[in-house]
């Protein structure tokens, strides 16, 4: 259920073998690891958790799962009640596959401060693979997206000791649990519990024929001192009759931990590992008197073979009493606050190749689509309206191309308002982020010395991260100071330029160019690398429009332009299998040409002119 940017630092750094990150210029460092590596990095979680305190600082895509709008997940019990509440993490790669689940949520709290308890396993049967497949092959259907995971033949079909157990299949999380057999104890750690224990319990026994079964409880106790739940009769009853037995932590949690949030359920035959509490939702038990009307969350764990004794996993037997347990006020400070849900599913993806916002959404409230919300987005200005066709109901706004990208490199969210009113905060899906520019040079010097000094390749050392912080905190963006708007204030001075430079500079670009046999290393080399020709054509033009027109200006436009034609015609002779970068980009490069000063008359223009076209024709860019 919950995400926050915990996955950013430290799970991704782990996965990537890269240090921690600290600073912005380290989790930028980290995104091109990323993007090097060709790792399928995607996470999931409950959209109504996405929040406006969310400081992602990478690409990584987040997904926001919508329970309760899924006519299939209704048929299973699972409504807008429900909470994605599953924690999986899955791993495939050349050398096998791995499949995780436990109590821990990619937070702060759930990876260092509580107790909490996780299993991994090799996925090696097939019957294991099947199991993980459907439960991710709903989860990417809810959030509109087709499921990576293929049909596997490459496995043993032997029975595995591990099942892997999830809210989409048929028979519920107890039914497999117990596996029809007659249980005289069940032991189970869980820090929530319904407000009504003993009817749960009651219910439990009767639903699944387990007249003899006694349930021995390892229950987190808020600050150490109470559980949350209610103190009753019937629960006393329980304890007195010896049907439920109260048992401290058999380990002693260390002062720092928050509390233990593992959830452990054991039984003579069988443990299970995983994201269910001992209540109706987390338990995925629809039953009792009010079963109709009992919702269950999204849950996953394992069910592992074992036979060991129970008594390890409790402590010393508390004397139950009421003072124990929660009061009505105790009970409203501990319960959990789910965000009012939009009236519709949204999802807003940004290719970084094309440049465009992409948009689907769709209305799932009973009431007619309603026009009064918009959406604002990174790098433009104005409010987007939410049309929604009136049958369908579905969202219908045109593509967005974004001509310049700035605030996406470190804003990557999109957020939704009614009027003045913020409704909510989702995260975008970034799409061919090797396309996402995230490093530059400090000025056109700097970028046209790095050229004619290191020949046709470049040194990176140099460039500098698009997206850094000063030593007081500050962002900075593109060198500036930038404050979340468009507006920067500017920094540094620009070097002096000789026209040796420019001419040096600009045939060791066009030799590059014209050693590239790949349309992908093209792109690379206009679009997203240090120093491309899309750098340098908007620092070409800060650089005229700064300095005016005259003679160097002149030169200057006409050599940025020659390698923006040149880039063009290569790329029409290499195959299109693999380009990404649409052609609108393309035909987006060039530098509006200065006047010529006007003291120039037409002869010096004309000779002028004429010497440039035989310079560029040795370059190799004519």
């Amino acid at each position: 259920m919950g995400v926050q940017v915990h996955v950013e630092s430290p799970l991704l750094p782990t996965v990537l073998g890269a240090e921690i990150p600290r600073t912005r210029m380290d989790y930028e460092a980290l995104q091109l690891v990323l993007n090097d590596s060709g790792i399928d990095f995607r996470v999931f979680c409950d959209r109504r958790f996405i929040g406006a305190d969310q400081n992602k600082r990478t690409s990584i895509p987040v997904y926001g799962v919508s329970p309760g709008n899924k006519v299939e997940l209704t048929r299973l019990g699972i409504n807008e009640d429900s909470l994605f509440h599953a924690k999986v993490i899955y791993l495939e790669g050349e050398y096998g596959r791995v499949l995780g689940a436990g109590s821990a949520n990619l937070t702060l709290s759930g990876w260092g401060r509580n107790q909490e308890v996780f299993h991994f396993v090799s996925v090696e049967t097939l019957a294991l693979y099947q199991s993980l497949k459907a439960f991710f092959q709903v989860v990417f259907a809810n959030v509109g997206e087709e499921c990576p995971l293929e049909i596997r033949r490459a496995f043993a079909r032997s029975e595995s000791p591990v099942h892997f157990c999830h809210s989409f299949q048929s028979e519920a999380f107890i039914s497999q649990l117990f596996g029809g057999k007659s249980l005289q104890r069940l032991a189970v750690w869980s820090p929530y519990f319904p407000k009504d224990l003993a009817g749960f319990i009651r219910d439990l026994k009767q639903n699944f024929n387990q007249p003899q079964l006694k349930v021995c409880l390892v229950a987190d106790r808020v600050d150490g001192q109470y559980l949350r739940t209610q103190w009753s009769d019937a629960l006393g009853q329980l304890f007195k009759d010896k049907e439920l037995i109260l048992c401290q932590n058999p380990r002693a949690l260390d002062e720092r931990m928050s509390m233990c949030h593992a959830k452990l359920w054991k039984t003579s035959r069988h443990l299970a590992i995983g994201s269910w509490n001992f209540t109706h939702a987390g338990a995925n038990a629809r039953f009792g008197g009010q079963a109709d009307g009992r919702h269950k969350n999204i849950e996953a764990g394992f069910i592992i073979a074992d036979n060991s004794p129970i008594d390890p996993l409790l402590g010393k037997v508390l004397d139950a009493h009421d003072g124990l347990f929660a009061t009505d006020e105790q009970l409203a400070a501990e319960a959990l606050v789910v965000p009012e849900p939009l009236p519709f599913d949204i999802a807003v993806t940004f290719d970084w190749a094309s440049q465009t916002y992409c948009f689907k959404g769709q209305w799932h409230a009973a009431c007619s689509p309603e026009q009064d919300f918009t959406l604002r987005l990174p790098d433009h200005e104005k409010p987007l309206p939410l049309h929604w066709m009136p049958q369908k109901k579905a969202l219908h706004i045109s593509d967005l191309p974004i001509g310049t990208v700035r605030a996406l490199l470190t804003d990557h969210c999109f957020r939704v308002f009614r009027g003045d009113m913020l409704c909510h905060v989702g995260m975008l899906i970034e799409t061919h982020t090797q396309h996402r520019r995230a490093q530059q040079y400090d000025d056109l010097k700097s970028l046209f010395d790095a050229m004619t000094y290191a020949g046709n390749e470049p040194s990176l050392e140099d460039a500098s991260y698009r997206v850094r912080e000063t030593e007081s905190g500050e962002l900075l963006l593109d060198g500036a100071i930038w404050d979340g708007s468009n507006t920067m204030q500017a920094v540094g001075d620009q070097g002096e330029i000789s026209y040796f430079r420019l001419f040096s500079a600009s045939y060791q670009y066009a030799a590059r160019l014209h050693e590239i046999e790949q349309i992908r290393t093209l792109e690379r080399w206009v679009f997203s690398r240090p120093g491309c020709l899309e750098e340098l054509v908007g620092k070409a033009a800060e650089r005229i429009e700064k300095n005016g027109a005259n003679v160097f200006s002149w030169f200057l436009a006409q050599e940025v332009n020659g390698l923006c034609e040149l880039a063009a015609r290569i790329r029409q002779r290499l195959p299109k299998n693999e380009q990404s970068v649409p052609l609108s980009r393309w035909r987006a490069l060039f530098v509006a040409e200065p006047a010529l000063p006007a003291g120039a008359n037409d002869a010096y223009r004309q000779r002028l002119q004429q010497e440039y076209q035989v310079i560029s024709g040795k370059w190799g860019k004519q």
